[in-house]
């Protein structure tokens, strides 16, 4: 278990992740962010929504 860099809430670091807001956080934590494996699902998923609401240079 670790603890999410955001919220601080602990997290399996190996559990899948099928949401594609998750995926998509996930991208963005390892190529735009560097903190990949630091955050907690939820943040992934949260990062991942809002990039694809508001980052058109992601999903052109």
């Amino acid at each position: 278990m670790k603890e999410c860099l955001l919220c601080q809430k602990q997290f399996d670091p190996e559990q899948d992740l099928t949401d594609p807001a998750q995926l998509t956080g996930q991208l963005l934590a390892e190529e735009d962010y560097g903190d990949a494996g630091q955050l907690c699902p939820d943040c992934l998923a949260s990062r991942g929504r809002l990039a694809m609401m508001y980052r058109s240079d992601c999903f052109d």
